[in-house]
């Protein structure tokens, strides 16, 4: 019995060190990408934050010299945005107003961008839809002499616009039926 228990702490140690090594190596991974990079007063970016704000820049190029600029760039933009808060201007009733007005937009595009996606898969053009189209467009513009190959992808693109503004248009119908709306004409001057 005390033999098993010896063999069983000869093999257990072993694995235990094996086991804390890669958790050390993994803290240690976890830790160097979360070493600060940027700090800027109370404003501070780590290794990570960087390259992600970097990657978001799509530039062709990751050169040393890019890499500098784009950091000249950061350091200039939050020292404007730090000067702006300690002289209050983003409590000011304008700039509450462009970012209500910026949320809003940004919320609309990414619903609509969302809709479209989901209705791009249920809509089809018909080569028949395409000749029809593009029958009616040769009767409107009888001097152009394009053919229909070459017009193809247009009109293609152009009816599948059109069948996604008319899926939208129907699913902002069913949201307002489902909806509670109620509208006071007249004190807002409409009738």
């Amino acid at each position: 019995m005390r033999n098993t228990r010896k063999s069983l702490s000869l093999l257990i140690c072993p694995v235990m060190v094996i086991m804390l090594s890669f958790m050390n190596f993994g803290c240690a991974k976890r830790l160097l990408s979360e070493k600060i990079a940027v700090k800027i007063n109370d404003y501070t970016l780590t290794v990570d934050e960087f390259n992600e704000l970097f990657t978001e820049l799509k530039t062709d190029k990751d050169t040393p010299e890019v890499r500098k600029m784009f950091l000249d760039n950061l350091i200039n933009r939050k020292l404007l945005l730090q000067e702006g808060q300690r002289l209050g201007l983003d409590k000011q009733k304008d700039f509450l107003k462009s970012i209500e007005n910026f949320w809003e937009q940004a919320l609309l595009k990414i619903i609509i961008d969302n809709k479209i996606k989901e209705t791009s898969g249920s809509i089809s053009i018909t080569r028949r839809e395409i000749e029809d189209y593009y029958g009616k467009w040769v009767k409107e513009n009888p001097d152009n002499p394009k053919t229909l190959e070459e017009l193809y992808d247009t009109i293609k693109w152009q009816l599948t616009r059109q069948k996604q503004t008319v899926a939208l248009s129907l699913w902002m119908e069913e949201l307002k039926k489902n909806a509670k709306i109620k509208v006071n004409k007249k004190v807002l001057g409409i009738e």
